[in-house]
């Protein structure tokens, strides 16, 4: 039983605790719904001030503020007079039309009496206008951004330079004040912003039965309103407005004051500019027929990336790409300061200026050239053979052979190679020149030629066949490069023909016989053909008899022997012609020949004496 007894006890302790809290829960006002933010301007409507005695003045309207409209809540009174805390106000104009400033938490604090009969002491009883529009809103107002300098600029901290400019206005003065007496107030005007306000400018609206004696700095009056143009405010500045005051009659008066200022906000923008720079590198010179790389270099010298970043190169004719003469990178984003490279690797096929074009381009229409230039160096060979357009057999045939390069590199390894026709024999050979018996070729190694240079060789042959003999000749060197040339002899026999003749009695009486014999030989290399002798006999003479290779026939005094058809190189014929010595003195018999190859006759002459006992 006791346990039920703890449980029960237990229980209704705790609902007693909850009944405790719902009822305290109740108690709290519930907090007012956010009114909406227009961007045309709110009127606040005046207090309704509470019903004054009789014969007291009438409160004014209130006049038009550039807040939202709400009720007017007065404070209890106070029993010793308190300074009023200064609240900021909305500027009555934004900067941009189009986007009108961001409410804030401006408050205008009036003083008046309670509404009770005053006593012979005055008790200050301050009145709150809050502003309607930050009213309802319980989240704490936000102070100016730190990142922003006093002007108002946009800072690192704050670029968009986000600001919410504030003037505070606060009555300072007697609460209650005696009918006819005048009575000193104060309206401190604050700057509670951190930046500076301009065009402020300060209004009171003083109510009938009240009269303003005297304003320190002097206001400007019109309509029954006091106007203070206050002018730039510093940050956390304060001014302040001295008004003598003197009221005809009895009663709770409402005095208005409010401020219209213009503030300020800037934005920082950083402009940034990206730049493109190509930068295009090659070897200076670069052998024929050797590799080449292009360096193209991009760079972005400017303060913001550069996007979409494409390279084209493009190669001249004289160069070759496995990608071909136009070749596309896409390099993409390019920071600022950042630098890239790509590399074009191409061959070298022809000699002279070579030329590669960069081309880089980005985004906003971003481009930058460059061209580069290579000196594509190229060795040449020039081959000249000179030799003998004409020889005879048994006759030695010189040739020369000269081989020059006019390219603007070195031509290595050059062999000049001649192959040697049948019709001659190898002699000799300069420069160290190598005859090879199975392939009848000479051959020639040069080595290295430099840039207009020329080398010289020289070969001797020997004729040995007859006929029209072709010499192909070769000048080779690295690279591929290869020269040919040739040269033709026409080899030809020789046409010479000896004639000899003597006689075997010499001197001879008269009566005898005189014999005398007559040798053809043909000391040339070439074949002679139709051989023809003719022999004259001196009158002191009379022909006999004649042998030889051919037959003869005696016409008048001449003997005329019948043409021999062929007479080789080293072959001779001989005839004798026998005459009778008819009287005596000295006779000269005479001979010639003729032959095809002969142009003209061969003539021989032999002096005979002829004496008598």
């Amino acid at each position: 039983m006791k346990r039920i007894y703890r449980v029960l006890c237990l229980a209704m302790l705790g609902l007693g605790i909850a009944g405790y809290a719902t009822y305290m829960w109740a108690q709290t006002p519930p907090a007012p719904a956010p009114a909406p933010v227009t961007d045309s301007p709110v009127t606040i409507p005046a207090p309704t001030p509470p019903t004054p005695p009789s014969g007291a003045s009438p409160m004014l309207p209130a006049p038009t503020l550039p807040t939202a409209p709400t009720e007017v809540k007065p404070t209890t009174p106070p029993t010793t007079p308190t300074p009023i805390e200064p609240k900021p106000i909305l500027p009555s104009v934004p900067l941009d039309p189009a986007k009108p400033a961001t409410p804030t938490k401006p408050t205008v604090t009036l003083p008046t009496t309670p509404l009770s009969t005053p006593s012979t002491t005055p008790t200050p009883a301050p009145v709150t206008l809050p502003n309607p529009m930050t009213e309802e809103k319980t989240q704490p107002q936000p102070q100016p951004p730190t990142g922003a300098n006093e002007n108002g600029d946009a800072t690192n901290d704050n670029p968009t330079g986000r600001q919410e400019p504030a003037v505070s206005l606060e009555w300072v003065g007697p609460a209650a004040a005696k009918v006819g007496q005048p009575a000193d107030y104060t309206i401190a005007v604050r700057n509670v912003c951190n930046i500076p306000v301009q065009q402020v400018l300060v209004r009171v609206r003083m109510p009938q039965g009240v009269t303003v004696t005297a304003t320190e700095p002097k206001a400007v009056s019109e309509d029954n309103v006091l106007m203070w143009d206050v002018g730039t405010m510093l940050p956390k500045q304060e001014r302040n407005l001295q008004l003598k005051v003197v009221s005809n009659s009895k009663g709770d008066v409402g005095c208005q004051a409010w401020v219209t200022f213009t503030g300020a906000s800037a934005m920082k923008i950083r402009v940034r500019e990206p730049k493109l720079l190509v930068k295009a590198t090659a070897p200076e010179k670069v052998l024929v027929g050797d590799g080449c790389t292009f360096t193209l270099t991009v760079s972005n010298p400017g303060d913001h990336p550069a996007e979409q970043v494409k390279i084209h190169a493009e190669l001249t004719e004289g160069l070759e790409s496995a990608r071909g003469n136009k070749i596309d990178f896409d390099l993409g984003m390019l920071n600022a300061g950042e630098t890239r490279s790509v590399q074009v690797l191409c061959a070298t096929k022809t000699g002279g200026e070579q030329k590669c074009d960069a081309f880089a381009e980005a985004a906003d229409g971003l481009k930058a050239v460059d061209r580069i230039s290579v000196n594509v160096l190229m060795p040449q060979l020039k081959f000249e053979a000179f030799g003998p357009k004409l020889r005879y057999l048994d006759r030695k045939a010189t040739y020369k052979f000269k081989v020059t390069n006019p390219g603007d590199a070195p031509a290595a390894n050059v062999v000049v190679t001649d192959a040697v026709p049948p019709g001659f024999k190898f002699l000799t050979a300069t420069e160290g020149g190598r005859h090879d018996f199975s392939t009848r070729t000479v051959s020639w190694f040069l080595g290295e030629i430099g840039p207009g240079q020329s080398r010289e060789v020289m070969l001797e042959l020997l004729c040995v066949n007859k006929g029209e003999h072709h010499q192909k000749l070769t000048a080779t060197a690295s690279r591929g490069m290869k020269q040919e040339d040739d040269v033709t002899t026409k080899v030809e026999g020789l046409s010479a023909i000896a004639l000899e003749m003597i006689d075997l009695d010499d001197p001879v009486e008269v009566g005898a016989d005189e014999t005398y014999e007559i040798r053809i030989t043909n000391t040339g290399t070439q074949t002679e053909t139709d051989v023809k002798l003719i022999c004259t006999v001196p009158d002191k003479m009379s022909f006999k008899s004649a042998t030889g290779p051919a037959k003869y026939q005696q016409v008048g005094n001449e003997i005329v022997f019948e043409p021999l058809p062929k007479l080789a190189p080293r072959a001779d014929a001989i005839f004798r012609v026998i005459v009778k010595c008819n009287s005596a003195g000295v006779v000269n018999f005479k001979s010639r020949i003729t032959s095809t190859l002969l142009v003209e006759p061969v003539h021989k002459e032999e002096a005979t004496r002829i004496y008598a006992d």
